[in-house]
């Protein structure tokens, strides 16, 4: 998934020759604490409201403010991982996209579609077991585990690894296609992996869909 197929158009940028008294009309119109800036067309960096409060006076305009602004950014071609890692790197709840041609302002991405987008990307709401495993760094093969997993006829959906440097491990999370994870257990057994967890869908999907609504309604406060 790329940016283009997630962009939003709905948050119109923010021009530097605007006032502080504009920009805080349109973020108070928007409900939102960030928005985009261009100049001239050209994207200048993202201002939040506590910076428009720099402002010695609200009809002075923007470019008076006498600090860098962020300026994350991300093109039309980039992938949905090249997007949450720019909003995590400025810690910002919009990430503008630019186009691959010329590097035109073409819109944002905001933190909610960002994780609507990864959680399609990652099979996060389709039905299926989890399974949580740890292996000493010299021997993590992912392509053995998959192949463990597939022997008991059942499909991994998603994986996502986390190396811990400090103790040479590499954790490990697999979404799989089905709730019946027992024969998969007694065979990573087999094989002298750490099992830190599993779970069925039905004592696990209800918790994760409650948690994911719960992080949308705090993405929109």
């Amino acid at each position: 998934m790329i940016a283009s197929e997630i962009i939003s158009n709905h948050l119109k940028p923010l021009n530097y020759t605007d006032t502080g008294e504009m920009a805080l009309l349109a973020m108070h119109e928007l409900n939102v604490n960030q928005m985009p800036v261009v100049n001239n067309g050209v994207y200048v960096g993202i201002i939040s409201l506590e910076e428009i409060t720099l402002l010695k006076h609200l009809n002075d305009p923007l470019l008076e403010i006498h600090t860098s602004l962020k300026r994350p950014y991300v093109h039309e071609s980039s992938h949905l991982f090249d997007v949450m890692k720019a909003a995590l790197e400025y810690n910002v709840r919009i990430v503008p996209v630019l186009t691959d041609s010329d590097d035109v302002y073409a819109g944002v991405i905001s933190a909610e579609s960002c994780l609507k987008a990864f959680s399609e990307l990652n099979s996060i709401v389709d039905e299926g077991g989890i399974i949580e495993l740890t292996v000493p760094l010299k021997d993590f093969s992912l392509t053995e585990i998959v192949r463990i997993i597939e022997s008991n006829g059942v499909y991994p959906l998603a994986c996502y690894t986390n190396i811990d440097q400090m103790n040479a491990k590499v954790n490990v999370t697999i979404k799989t296609n089905s709730n019946e994870l027992s024969a998969i257990m007694t065979t990573i057994e087999r094989y002298n992996y750490e099992i830190n967890g599993f779970y069925h869908e039905d004592e696990y999907r209800e918790d994760m869909k409650e948690r994911y609504d719960a992080l949308m309604r705090f993405i929109n406060i």
